[in-house]
């Protein structure tokens, strides 16, 4: 049995992979919440004492954030996780990897109908690339090498926000007494990006907030749930906002898939994702995507894939474990 694990800013999921006839095969997922655990080895010693126990080869944990050695601080959460520690306590070894490197390991695996086409393209043998925004923003490359896709993963999400438009200037100027560096993270994600957003567009007295939802926004740290729920509900400014993250989301896959060669596909995945289908379909997110001059044509023809199954970071780490393991 391998025990994999996706942990993010504020839920950490747990499932069983066995292996079966024609690969692994995944168990039931347990979903906790972050800030219910003072640790992951917390989590570990609920996950395995209130499911079957079973006999583990392996511990394979996604998180969000740098993997440079045994010992990881998540950006998004504070918890740090030593693999060494955990690998004595549970007598199995422990591998760690990044989360949209766990994502990247599973995508030779995926179904089409775990995927959602954004763009059709060209798609053309070579590297590809993910990026999702959920607490924050994750960025991995998958590198082609012959037969073989060598996964690597990216802080690239902390990268400096570009503006590309005189409201995105205006934008930076408000961040700017905030922030000593204003990544696309700051923009471009779940926790950060909405608050920083609807901060601007409330402190120009530019987009009319009604004082109910004012209030709301204002008791509330994490604020996306109440900006989906604005929009469904009509409310001008939340669909604005919406839309003005869709592009600036849609401009760094953009960046993403330059830097990158991803000529065949880009990947989206988190779970913001499939909250934002309706403001990703109306084609911003593909026009801000080739929006980069000369290179026009070569990003119009890259495929881009929405991820909607919600276990893929599971899935990879399960994946990189058993290769490792074998």
């Amino acid at each position: 049995m391998i025990l994999a694990l996706d942990i993010g800013g504020t839920k950490v999921a747990v499932a069983t992979f066995a292996r079966g006839p024609k690969g692994l095969v995944m168990g039931e997922v347990s979903r906790y919440k972050t800030h219910d655990f003072p640790d992951l080895e917390s989590v570990l010693h609920h996950h395995v004492a209130t499911t079957s126990a079973v006999s583990l080869r392996g511990i394979s944990i996604g998180v969000a954030g740098p993997v440079l050695g045994r010992v990881v601080a998540l950006t998004n959460l504070p918890w740090s996780i030593d693999a060494d520690r955990l690998a004595a306590t549970f007598g199995a070894p422990v591998f760690l990897l990044n989360d949209l490197e766990a994502h990247g390991h599973a995508i030779p695996t995926l179904d089409p109908s775990s995927l959602l086409t954004l763009q059709a393209g060209t798609p053309r043998r070579g590297n590809m690339a993910l990026i999702a925004a959920g607490t924050g923003l994750g960025e991995a490359l998958l590198i082609r090498h012959e037969d073989e896709l060598i996964v690597c993963p990216s802080e690239g999400g902390h990268a400096s926000f570009a503006p590309t438009e005189i409201k995105d200037l205006d934008l930076v100027r408000f961040l700017r007494p905030r922030f000593p560096h204003i990544s696309w993270e700051r923009v471009v994600s779940g926790l950060e990006g909405f608050r920083n957003l609807y901060d601007f567009m409330l402190a120009t007295g530019d987009f009319k907030i009604p004082e109910q939802w004012q209030r709301q926004l204002r008791a509330e740290h994490d604020i996306g749930a109440l900006i989906f729920q604005a929009a469904s509900e009509g409310e001008s400014f939340a669909k604005y906002l919406l839309n003005w993250f869709v592009r600036l989301y849609g401009a760094e896959a953009g960046n993403l898939a330059l830097k990158v060669m991803a000529v065949e596909g880009v990947y989206i995945a988190g779970g913001i994702a499939s909250h934002l289908l309706p403001y990703l379909n109306t084609g911003a997110f593909t026009k801000a995507f080739a929006h980069k001059g000369r290179f026009k044509a070569m990003l119009g023809g890259v495929p881009i894939h929405i991820i909607t199954d919600g276990n893929v970071a599971l899935i990879g780490a399960a994946a990189f474990a058993a290769n490792k393991l074998r």
